[in-house]
C-alpha cells in the first residue's frame, strides 16, 4: 500500500497531467510553411509528405491549420498555447531546481523566464524544442524512476528527436540490468504505441523522417565554420523532397557544399569527430554521475552531458538555445551564485547577437560570414569555459 501511495505522489500526477495537456493541446501550436503546403494540396503527413518533425512536433501544427484555417480563432489559440508552453517550461524547471537546490529555485526560474530568447521562443515564436524540453526536465525530475523516465523520453522524442539522447546518460547512470531494461522497454513501448497509426499507414515514409536528418550538414557551429559553410539551416531546401522517401531523394538531388539539407562535406572527417566528441563526453560525464550518491550531483552531471551533446554538435540554431541554456542552468547549480549568473548572461548575450545577424538588413547586405564567425567563436570560448570549470572542480 505504501508503494502505491508513493507511486501516485503529487509530483507524478502533476507531470502526467502535463503530458496529457501537451499531447492534447499540441493541436494549438503554430503552423509553418510546409503545413500550409499540406493544407493546399490535401497531402497526409507521414504518408504523402515527410515533415521535418516527429508526429507530436509537426502533425499538431497541421491539425491546427485544418481546424481554424488561419481565422481569428487560430491566432487566439496560438497565443494561448504559447503562453501555456511558457508557463509549463518555467514550472518544470522550477520543480527540478527546487528538488535539487531549494535556495535558488525561484530566482533561477525567474531569471530563465525573463531571458529574451526564452520569451521569444515560447510566447512569440514557439517551436517543438520548447515542448520537448518539458519532457526532458520531467525525466530529470523523476530520475530514480526508470519506467517514468522512459515514458517521458518516449513522448519527448516524438515531439523532437533530442530527448532520445537522454537515454544514453540514463543507461550509464542506472546500476543493474533491471533498471536499464525498464528504461528501454518503457521508451520503446511508448514510442511505438504513439507511432503505430503512422507505421501502419506507411512505415517507409515514417522512417524517412528520421533518416532524412542524416543528409543534413553543419549549420552555424564551429564545425560549419571549419568546413567553410556559412549558410542558415533553411537555405535552398527543395520543396519536392518531402513528398518522396529520403533514399529516393538522394538519387535525384545532388549533394553540394552550399545546401544544408543535402550537404557534401569539404572535410568528410568532421561529422565523425563531432559524433565522437558527443559520445565520449556523454559517456565520461555520465560515468562520473554513476558514482555519485547525491542525486543533486548526478542530475547536474547528466544535465552537463546533455549540454555537451549540443556543444559538440555540427548543428546550431538560435532556436535550440532554450534547451541548451536550460541544461546549463541545471549543470551549474554547484557554481557560485554570481559565477553561474555570469555564464548564463554571457550565453544569452551571444545568442541574441547570433539571432540579430539573421534579422538585421545591414548584416545581410554586407554578408554574414564575419559576424556569424564572431558569434560562433564567442560561443566556443564559453563552451571551453564551462568544461574547464568542470575539469577544475574534478581535480580539486
Amino acid at each position: 500500500m505504501s508503494r502505491l501511495r508513493s507511486f501516485f505522489q503529487l509530483e507524478l500526477l502533476f507531470f502526467i497531467i502535463i503530458s496529457i495537456v501537451l499531447v492534447s493541446l499540441g493541436f494549438y501550436s503554430r503552423a509553418g510553411f510546409d503545413d500550409v503546403f499540406l493544407r493546399k494540396t490535401d497531402l497526409l503527413p507521414f504518408v504523402d509528405f515527410r515533415p521535418g518533425y516527429p508526429p507530436l512536433g509537426k502533425l499538431p501544427y497541421y491539425s491546427l491549420l485544418v481546424l481554424f484555417s488561419q481565422t481569428s480563432a487560430y491566432s487566439i489559440s496560438v497565443y494561448l498555447f504559447n503562453m501555456l508552453t511558457f508557463f509549463l517550461v518555467g514550472t518544470t524547471l522550477y520543480f527540478c531546481i527546487l528538488k535539487l537546490n531549494q535556495k535558488r529555485a525561484l530566482s533561477l526560474g525567474v531569471i530563465f523566464l525573463v531571458m529574451p530568447s526564452v520569451i521569444y521562443l515560447t510566447i512569440v515564436y514557439s517551436h517543438a524544442d520548447a515542448l520537448a524540453l518539458i519532457f526532458v526536465l520531467g525525466a530529470l525530475y523523476f530520475i530514480e524512476n526508470p519506467w517514468l523516465c522512459g515514458v517521458l523520453c518516449g513522448i519527448g522524442a516524438l515531439v523532437k528527436f533530442y530527448p532520445a539522447v537522454l537515454l544514453l546518460p540514463l543507461l550509464i547512470y542506472y546500476k543493474g540490468i533491471k533498471k536499464k531494461t525498464i528504461l528501454l522497454y518503457s521508451f520503446i513501448l511508448t514510442a511505438l504505441l504513439l507511432s503505430l497509426p503512422f507505421l501502419l499507414l506507411d512505415p517507409l515514409m515514417y522512417v524517412s523522417v528520421v533518416t532524412s536528418h542524416s543528409l543534413r550538414g553543419p549549420s552555424e557551429s564551429i564545425f560549419s565554420m571549419i568546413d567553410g559553410y556559412f549558410g542558415h539551416t533553411g537555405f535552398l531546401h527543395p520543396t519536392f523532397d518531402a513528398t518522396i522517401y529520403s533514399w529516393q531523394f538522394t538519387t535525384v538531388y545532388e549533394p553540394s557544399s552550399y545546401d544544408h539539407f543535402r550537404y557534401q562535406w569539404s572535410i568528410p572527417v568532421l561529422p565523425y569527430i563531432s559524433i565522437g566528441l558527443q559520445i565520449f563526453s556523454i559517456v565520461i560525464i555520465s560515468w562520473i554521475a554513476r558514482g555519485r550518491k547525491d542525486q543533486k550531483e548526478a542530475v547536474m552531471l547528466i544535465s552537463l552531458s546533455m549540454f555537451a551533446y549540443f556543444a559538440f554538435s555540427t548543428f546550431y540554431n538560435p532556436i535550440i538555445h532554450i534547451v541548451e541554456i536550460c541544461c546549463l542552468v541545471l549543470a551549474t547549480l554547484n557554481w557560485g551564485k554570481y559565477a553561474q549568473l555570469t555564464i548564463l548572461v554571457a550565453f544569452e548575450t551571444v545568442n541574441i547577437f547570433h539571432s540579430i545577424i539573421w534579422f538585421t538588413p545591414v548584416f545581410m547586405s554586407i554578408g554574414v560570414m564575419l559576424p556569424l564567425s564572431v558569434a560562433v567563436i564567442l560561443r566556443a570560448i564559453l563552451y571551453v569555459t564551462v568544461f574547464l570549470n568542470f575539469a577544475r572542480r574534478r581535480a580539486i
